[in-house]
């Protein structure tokens, strides 16, 4: 005989935006954190208990999620819109790293450490984020939850992953200047 563990799931929807209304159900959303990279490990009763932690929010363009310097109290993941990233560079206002599209996941540094947010999330086009708050994700972690583990796991292999792509752009980047200082 086999025991259920049944998951209560209490998803709030904050409209930090102006009227953006999602129209999410359950099925939807662990359908769609199932193809993203960061919950590969987990199943979908491990993934239902981390989406019971879950908030829904929307922003409007222009809008900053959160800023360089911030405290980290969550992370995210976009459901459907465009955010970018930028960081404070000596001598210039600020510099726009990367845009983050649908599936991709931006602040988990927040759950690993307690250093102040690295980057500006400022929103490109009206957007939807999942939000997993810090607090509820360490609760999951301070009951033994597996799935809470598994997540952490998935955080350490993206993070890697972005690691490997900055080593080989710097590396790139310290043979350009080597031919520009040293040229044939």
């Amino acid at each position: 005989m086999s025991q259920r563990k049944n998951v209560v799931f209490s998803i709030v929807i904050y409209h930090v935006g102006k009227s953006m209304r999602p129209n999410l159900t359950l099925e939807k959303i662990i359908s769609f954190l199932l193809e993203v990279e960061m919950f590969a490990p987990l199943d979908v009763s491990e993934l239902s208990e981390i989406v019971s932690i879950m908030d829904i929010q929307t922003y409007e363009e222009g809008e900053i999620i959160f800023q360089e310097g911030d405290i980290g109290d969550a992370w995210y993941t976009i459901y459907d819109g465009l955010v970018t990233v930028e960081t404070k560079q000596p001598f210039q206002e600020t510099t726009s790293v990367a845009e983050l599209s649908s599936s991709y996941c931006f602040g988990e540094m927040a759950i690993l450490d307690d250093a102040p947010r690295s980057a500006t999330i400022t929103v490109s086009q009206s957007t939807i984020l999942f939000r997993f708050s810090r607090t509820k994700f360490e609760r999951l972690l301070d009951n033994k939850s597996l799935g809470a583990y598994k997540l952490v796991y998935g955080m350490a292999c993206v993070l890697a992953q972005r690691q490997r792509r900055l080593n080989n752009r710097i590396s790139e980047l310290m043979q350009e200047i080597d031919i520009l200082d040293n040229p044939v």
